[in-house]
């Protein structure tokens, strides 16, 4: 962003009255995200505000990092004399505002694609299409909201011929607030799915909406195979065939219906622009998302080399800064860019510090990656891609991919069935079920999650160690561990009367006082806890000891799950509230009370409480009906093939010559085994993978590093792709087969399958 925009000129956008505040101040850029800020001069704060997050919360941290211009809803509690303070009705509007007046200076095509699919692959492949001829503008990544939508009109500038951009329109009368924020002057019209559909009043509500957006641009384009009635009345549409690009469909060889569609949108509106298809057409990848893993001498990698340009790179760089926090953080570019190296310069400079690389190879020395955040970038011509593997740590060929995006969306889609106040607290023991303890947790904080739940000390250590700052609850310490809780502020849970004597003798011999503590109630599952009628005698040393503070007091439901039979779960939190009223007869200050896991937060909303602890819910693993269509997977697992066999009648595989061909069979050679999660149990047809999305059969037994499968009849080659748990084969349908639970298979996952973690 260049905008360069005075004081005086941001009232009069904003629809403020004058001030005599400084108008010397210039605005360049707008900010909203803290945690993606390196230095703020030039910069405008807006405190937006969120379903989940207050931006007002974060004008200090922005004002601490240079910030001095802020778009805010109320004065902040602490106003400095020498920042100014924009006073809005919602920070959201007037950037939008803000967006739509900056529109209004350039009279360019304005493509915009709206559907409920697909949309960033039309974007980015008509983009490669249309940089051929034109100075381009596009939304980055899959910025399709009001503020995604808002961010990208502002990169606008004044050498840009032609902008495209993607958004999103899932509620009512959005469609009007894109179209004045946006005045598209061309729209294409992608795929139109049933999401979204329970936002609006019936089946056309969603098109009404579409149809108020397009209201006043010229062209239309959409499939011809795609128009239906509610279309073919407009006059500016313009039908899109196959027929026109027959030559370039077959260069590309698509085989997959959907991307064919996407291409034939992409090849339709490129030509309408006068853009020369070449001959040998290739699109880029669109993997939309940043690839993350642990890298060599303890750096942490993000490969994001499928596109480089100003946008794609500063999205990059905000990303990297965020996971970086104090750690030193590196750049490696191509040596050969389309960006002038003047305009990379201006933007490193707002990431500053940061140590940039030109290179083709990899030459850095270890004392440069040592303990850093990578960045690696580029495009699919340049060999950035194959400098990125280079550097991850483990090249174990299974591989576990962990959806940070979906797991984020989960945990949303659980904060939606809660009040209003009540704090969330997520569940990473076990190495966060699973996922990797360290990238996990880190990015669950991130969130804004109000606690982080483990089931024993060291694992809290290690988050302390990994820079997690939020409070974390140990559910099951030991009297050994009360050092360690003390030195690394962990919350113990006390689960009896003997182990709360063992925490206050460690604190009185510590020299502490009211340290944070929770309670664990046994309210009938049987397992850790004091009885209520142990609450008594536990109020009576909580106040003979000023060492203690109550911090918080929960149980665990037995069956949360049962829809059938809910009696035993009231009868459960019954006896818990009866000893919380107890501990507040006699307790004169608050503490938090909570009780409901995942499936209660579903099924048992009048156990929310004060706080609720999320578990493998967020980890996209439910069996009701109804909370699995909210969730997405956040596990995917996957290895590939090694050696292709052709056995002959009589052959025999593995050991024992447990399998004995009874005809010609093929068996692919697949590197997992009960060493890393897959268990033995799985062998003789008992377990199946997916490849070429079929489903494969174990053959013979399974063995510690690998697995043999029958792939008899299908077109496979090694390396192909071998999917355990995924599409295909959900964690559901594999604990099936193992006649065990989400849980087990999560956990039991070794730490030698590598994980790679994405954010889309």
């Amino acid at each position: 962003m260049n905008l360069q925009l005075t004081i005086s000129q941001l009232r009069k956008i904003f629809e403020l009255e004058d001030s005599t505040q400084d108008d010397t101040l210039l605005v360049n850029e707008v900010v909203y995200d803290t945690r993606t800020l390196v230095q703020g001069d030039g910069k405008m704060f807006f405190a937006l505000q969120g379903k989940y997050r207050n931006g007002a919360s974060f004008i200090e941290e922005a004002y601490l990092k240079g910030v001095r211009i802020f778009v805010v809803q109320e004065m902040p509690y602490k106003a400095h004399l020498d920042a100014v303070y924009l006073l809005v009705s919602e920070p959201l509007d007037a950037l939008m505002k803000l967006a739509k007046w900056h529109r209004l200076h350039f009279e360019i095509p304005i493509i915009a694609i709206i559907g409920t699919h697909g949309k960033t692959t039309i974007k980015e492949w008509l983009g490669s299409l249309l940089k051929l001829k034109y100075r381009l503008v596009k939304s980055p990544k899959s910025y399709n909201s009001k503020l995604g939508v808002a961010l990208s009109i502002l990169e606008l500038h004044s050498s840009a011929e032609i902008g495209v951009f993607e958004l999103s329109i899932s509620l009512p009368d959005e469609g009007k607030v894109f179209n004045e924020m946006l005045a598209p002057t061309h729209v294409i019209v992608g795929h139109i799915g049933d999401k979204h559909n329970e936002n609006f009043s019936d089946k056309n509500g969603k098109k009404t909406e579409y149809f108020n957006f397009i209201k006043g641009c010229t062209s239309v384009f959409q499939l011809h195979s795609k128009i239906d009635d509610f279309w073919s009345g407009n006059k500016g549409v313009i039908k899109l065939s196959s027929s026109n690009f027959q030559s370039s469909l077959a260069a590309l060889g698509f085989i997959d219906q959907l991307k064919e569609e996407n291409a034939i949108m992409a090849l339709g509106v490129a030509s309408y622009f006068d853009v020369s298809i070449p001959e040998d057409i290739q699109f880029p990848d669109v993997a939309m998302r940043l690839e993350t893993f642990d890298g060599i001498h303890d750096s942490l990698v993000i490969n994001d080399t499928y596109s480089l340009d100003k946008e794609s790179l500063e999205v990059a760089l905000q990303y990297q800064s965020t996971l970086a926090k104090s750690k030193k953080r590196v750049l490696l570019l191509p040596k050969e860019m389309t960006i002038p190296k003047d305009e990379i310069t201006a933007i490193l400079e707002r990431y500053a510090p940061l140590s940039c690389h030109f290179s083709d190879e990899l030459t850095l020395e270890e004392a440069s990656l040592n303990n850093a955040v990578v960045l690696v970038k580029g495009n699919a011509e340049s060999s950035m891609n194959n400098i990125a593997h280079l550097l991850k740590l483990k090249q174990h060929r299974t591989q576990i991919n962990v959806n940070l995006s979906a797991l984020r969306k989960n945990i949303h889609a659980l904060k939606d069935l809660l009040p209003e106040h009540t704090k969330t607290l997520v569940m990473v023991k076990a190495n966060a079920y699973g996922t990797g303890m360290k990238r996990t947790a880190v990015f669950i904080e991130e969130l804004g999650v109000d606690y982080l739940g483990v089931a024993y000390t060291d694992e809290g250590v290690q988050l302390r160690n990994y820079g997690v700052k939020c409070p974390i609850l140990v559910m099951s310490p030991g009297a050994d561990d009360f050092h360690d809780c003390i030195e690394y502020d962990l919350e113990p849970a006390i689960f009896s009367l003997t182990l709360l004597d063992d925490l206050v003798r460690t604190l009185i011999l510590k020299n502490r006082v009211s340290f944070p503590i929770h309670l664990k109630i046994d309210s009938g599952m049987n397992r850790l806890g004091i009885k209520p009628s142990e609450v008594p005698s536990f109020i009576d040393i909580l106040h003979s000891q000023p060492e203690l503070h109550l911090k918080g007091v929960y149980s665990h439901f037995a069956e949360s799950d049962n829809q059938l039979d809910p009696s035993f779960t009231k009868h459960q939190l019954d006896i818990f509230l009866g000893a919380c009223e107890m501990l507040s007869k006699h307790i004169s200050y608050p503490y938090t009370k909570h009780m409901a896991n995942s499936a209660a937060i579903i099924n048992q909303p009048e156990a929310a409480l004060d706080m609720v602890r999320m578990g493998l819910v967020v980890y996209g693993v439910a069996n009701d009906l109804s909370a699995k269509k909210a969730l997405e997977p956040v596990i995917e697992w996957r290895s590939e093939i090694t050696q292709i066999k052709q056995l002959s009648k009589g052959d025999t595989v593995g050991y024992n010559r447990a399998f004995i061909a009874k005809k010609e069979t093929t068996i692919a050679i697949v590197p997992v085994g009960y060493a890393d999660g897959f268990r033995r149990s799985l062998g003789k047809g008992k377990g199946t993978v997916f490849i070429g999305g079929k489903s494969c059969k174990t053959v013979g037994n399974v063995c510690m590093d690998m697995v043999m499968v029958d792939v008899t009849g299908l077109k496979l080659q090694e390396g192909d792709t071998v999917e355990i748990i995924g599409e295909n084969q959900s964690i559901l349908d594999f604990s099936a087969q193992l006649n065990t639970i989400p849980y087990e298979v999560l956990t039991a996952l070794s730490l030698r399958v590598h994980r790679n973690y994405v954010v889309t």
